[in-house]
């Protein structure tokens, strides 16, 4: 199954940044990182991420020699892409299985607020293209669905 973005706008860098990026709050990545998650040059990327820098939607800072991107989740275009993307799985794999998705995932964060079981920031480490089950985890799933009246 393709990914949502991917699925709609097609297979391009920035999609393949921002279906990555979008669940990673609070994780920063170099660019070695990133070329192997993505599956893209070092060039292509470079030139995404300066494109998004430039509009707010990721934060870039340098750590010794090393420089570190990560989604900028203060971003009010961020906010509205995950909304966005959000909706694209829902329509994707139906509203039963959003629900199941999103109750997994609060489940998965209320243990990791008890155990420290790899989460950062309450949003789960999910490689890009991983999942069979789902186009990807949702960022953000509680304030979509608290916007369509679904969740208190």
């Amino acid at each position: 199954m393709k990914q949502p973005f991917e699925g709609l706008f097609g297979d391009t860098c920035e999609t393949r940044l921002l279906q990555f990026l979008l669940p990673m709050y609070g994780i920063e990545f170099d660019m070695a990182e990133l070329v192997e998650e993505i599956g893209l040059t070092r060039q292509s990327i470079a030139k995404a991420m300066k494109k998004f820098s430039d509009r707010g939607m990721v934060k870039i800072r340098k750590d010794g020699r090393t420089w570190l991107y990560s989604i900028n989740e203060e971003s009010p275009l961020v906010k509205r892409l995950e909304d966005f993307d959000n909706s694209l799985i829902e329509s994707m794999i139906g509203p039963a299985e959003f629900k199941k998705i999103e109750n997994a995932h609060e489940n998965q964060v209320h243990a990791s607020s008890q155990k420290e079981s790899g989460l950062v920031s309450g949003k789960p480490r999910v490689p890009y293209g991983t999942s069979d089950a789902a186009p990807c985890v949702a960022s953000r799933t509680g304030n979509y669905l608290s916007k369509k009246g679904q969740v208190k």
